[in-house]
């Protein structure tokens, strides 16, 4: 029984042959808004990720424009944990498609699943490497707003990235208006529930979700139905029993329990400050020294903007521009597993402490019960005659701050932020990819300045910080003004020492990086391989030299793909030789055609098939020599496979109409078809009184499946009677490419004397309409 359509559901057919500058090669997936196809850019000689909209949904301006937000938002950023989109246009049909960077791995809910099980530091290890590129995307503006595993690919080198930001939302553009529910139900947040607008606050929430699947083995807030889990996500805490017994589970769950806070301000307010945290639980739980390569890979870019406010929502707090934002989370202790985290700022008192007079120390968190809500009594308007007062008071108040934290600035070096404190400059990471030619990078750590007092201290505090973060100039002149203040400080010389050798190696990563970029990979290494030596801890030298490293791998890669490509086309021309000498009787120049077919891919259906029945019109030739009373020998021979495609004839093209002396004429010629149909009969030369059985087959010489029709016709010619037999269904429906196949098995019968003919015809047709014929005869 049929499978009843859905008259709503777009369908997806499966494409081939070209689109832009991309060849087909396979089909990789499908979705709800397209199909993916893994595709061969030919300009550029790369295999991409082809990411095809359904040509009926791209008439839809909403879904076209999801579509097309999806490639401008991935296509402005550049991060090792987000997918590279190298391309966007349309198909010639309307269909608007992306050329994304090609992944080899699986996405993380099926790593979840698979043996061996993830240890918690390696689950932990995998969320930070999402944090770190969810912050790249918040700092841009972008919220991804459907994170959940299916869209975390971890691929087979151990690097993760996040996919599939067709939902995205570009904060500054407010592309989305309120009530639009966007996302997958058990990772959305509360105000996403609620059909509010959202930030990367909300991310986070789904981010907190993973972590507790991931822990717990369980999503914190599945049910049966979908009001069920949007229920449970705004009234109900996750069940916090559910995370195992042990320390790291007790380190993780302070954590845990602020990433899934359901007030925007109780939560993590940037990926930034979620990944430190984590971070800080690595490096005190972390064993393997994989998750030691995580943490020195790990760069975290430290925000410089808040984050785009939850505004214009019913029930939205407003969150002012400038706020200070969460609290660190003491990750030392773990607290009861029921209540609720409520970050605190310097004076703030709790829901608790406030009933008690006691005051909570600055920058705390404490774990308390979760107070009831009770609304807030709505206030009237001031009197337009109170404003200007008001605004007045405020400006004085402000003017005052600003004059005390100036003063207060003068008087001693500024304290690191508290979130900062505990999160060091990681080191370089090192190279996760490795060609035979070129042996793992690992970075030397950095060196370490420390902190001068005296009057050049915040310059050397500057140059340090400079120099950390690569910027080597600016590095250079503030330890030349530490110097110009204090000539005789010491660590203003080690660090302009240092920078100084940062700029040369800067210099060269830039020539290699030219290099690369025109494809000079020789150049590029040298160029590479000289910035490390002068600056082994550099880490634009060292991310250059992975990059290398992979491009490396991918030429080679390219290389073999390259010599496939040939093989098929030296085989498609030695078969097409082999058939024609084999035509011309010519049967020891076929089999050794064949012979030649077959080292270069020794299972070639047609190889076989035709240097066997070469093999046999030689020796049937042979015997048939020299004497007229030799018995003729009759056996089955096969013919040659017709195929017909669909494509019909058009008009003459402009220019060539009739005129004195010219006629022209349409030609149809089908385009070049994979399939072939080829026998096995036995035996090979039945006599009277012989069983004999023939099975059909069909071969697939081409790049993409053949998908039968459900209906295929069989008719046998005995002495020049036609006996057509009822429409039947093929053995197989699909052959995958480089296959082949069983179509027809002829059920075994007896060879009646005195037959002087016999044929069998077979007409197989595909699912897009071409059609395949071949016939094998008793000669």
């Amino acid at each position: 029984m049929a499978e009843p359509t859905d008259p709503n559901k777009p369908v997806l057919k499966d494409l081939t042959g070209r689109i832009g500058k991309y060849e087909i090669v396979r089909p990789l997936g499908k979705g709800a808004m397209g199909q993916v196809f893994v595709a061969h850019d030919v300009k550029l000689d790369r295999d991409v990720a082809l990411k095809v909209m359904a040509a009926q949904i791209a008439d839809d301006p909403e879904l076209k424009g999801r579509f097309e937000r999806e490639a401008k938002a991935v296509g402005k950023m550049a991060h090792p944990n987000l997918v590279t989109v190298f391309d966007f246009d349309y198909h010639t049909d309307g269909s608007p498609y992306i050329a994304m960077e090609l992944l080899k791995g699986q996405d993380l809910q099926k790593r979840m699943r698979q043996p061996p099980p993830l240890t918690l530091e390696e689950k932990v290890g995998i969320i930070v490497r999402v944090l770190n590129g969810l912050n790249h995307a918040h700092q841009a503006g972008i919220v991804h707003r459907d994170i959940k595993p299916a869209n975390i690919f971890i691929q087979d080198d151990g690097s993760v990235k996040i996919m599939d930001f067709g939902v995205a939302h570009v904060s500054a553009a407010s592309m989305t208006g309120t009530g639009n529910v966007i996302g997958t139900a058990d990772y959305m947040s509360p105000e996403q529930v609620q059909g509010k607008r959202v930030d990367g606050r909300s991310d986070l929430f789904a981010v907190g979700c993973m972590l507790f699947e991931l822990a717990a083995g369980r999503r914190p807030f599945h049910a049966d139905n979908l009001m069920a889990i949007f229920y449970k996500i705004t009234h109900d805490e996750a069940n916090f029993d559910l995370i195992p017994q042990g320390a790291d589970h007790d380190a993780l769950m302070p954590i845990l329990k602020k990433a899934l806070a359901k007030n925007l301000e109780d939560r993590y307010q940037t990926a930034y400050e979620f990944a430190v945290d984590l971070r800080e639980w690595l490096k005190a739980n972390a064993t393997s020294a994989s998750t030691q390569n995580v943490l020195e890979a790990l760069v975290l870019e430290a925000p410089t903007h808040a984050p785009a406010p939850l505004t214009e929502a019913p029930g939205a707090t407003v969150v002012p521009e400038g706020a200070e934002y969460g609290a660190t989370v003491d990750i030392g202790r773990r607290g009861p597993r029921k209540g609720k985290l409520t970050p605190t700022r310097p004076g703030a008192r709790t829901a608790v402490d406030a009933g008690l007079g006691a005051t909570v120390r600055p920058g705390a968190t404490r774990l308390v019960p979760a107070p009831a809500r009770v609304p807030a009594r709505p206030r009237p308007a001031p009197k337009a005659s109170v404003l200007p007062w008001v605004a007045m008071a405020l400006a004085l108040v402000a003017v005052g701050v600003a004059g005390w934290l100036a003063w207060r600035s003068l008087q001693a070096p500024p304290s690191p932020p508290a979130t900062l404190a505990a999160a060091p400059v990681p080191t370089p990471p090192p190279t996760t990819v490795a060609t035979p030619s070129a042996p793992p990078v690992t970075a030397a750590p950095a060196p370490t300045f420390e902190e001068a007092a005296g009057k050049a201290g915040a310059q050397v505090r500057a140059a340090s910080a400079a120099f950390r973060a690569g910027s080597y100039d600016r590095s250079v002149a503030a330890a030349q003004q530490a110097l110009r203040d204090d000539p005789e400080n010491e660590t203003a010389k080690k660090i302009l020492a240092q920078a100084m050798v940062g700029q040369k190696a800067a210099a060269q990563v830039r020539a290699a990086d030219a290099a690369l970029a025109r494809g000079d990979l020789a150049g590029a290494d040298a160029g590479a391989a000289e910035a490390l030596r002068i600056a082994p801890w550099d880490p634009g030298a060292v991310e250059l030299s992975r990059r290398i490293d992979a491009a490396k791998l991918q030429a080679q890669r390219d290389a073999e793909a390259r010599g496939q490509r040939d093989r098929a086309a030296k085989i498609t021309t030695l078969l097409t030789q082999a058939d024609a000498k084999a035509a011309a009787k010519e049967y020891g120049a076929a089999i050794g055609l064949y012979d030649q077919v077959l080292e270069l891919e020794p299972g070639n259906a047609t190889a076989l098939q035709g240097k066997s029945n070469a093999r046999t019109q030689q020796t049937l030739a042979e015997a048939n020599v020299g004497s007229r009373s030799v018995a003729v020998v009759h056996s089955f021979v096969p013919g040659k496979t017709e195929a017909r495609g669909t494509r019909a004839a058009g008009p003459v093209p402009p220019g060539f109409e009739e005129s004195a002396g010219v006629n022209p004429k349409i030609g149809e010629t089908a385009a070049e078809l994979p399939g072939r149909i080829l026998f096995e009969a036995s035996p090979a030369a039945p006599k009277a009184g012989d069983h004999y059985k023939v099975v059909v087959f069909l071969s697939n010489e081409g790049s993409q499946p053949i998908q039968l029709a459900s209906t295929m016709t069989v008719v046998t010619i005995v002495d020049g009677k036609r006996y057509p037999g009822p429409p039947l269904t093929p053995s197989t429906t699909t052959v995958a490419p480089g296959q082949k196949a069983p179509v027809y098995l002829m059920p075994e019968q007896i060879w009646k004397e005195g037959t002087e003919s016999w044929t069998m015809e077979i007409a197989l047709r595909t699912t897009k309409g071409d059609t395949y014929t071949n016939a094998l005869s008793w000669k």
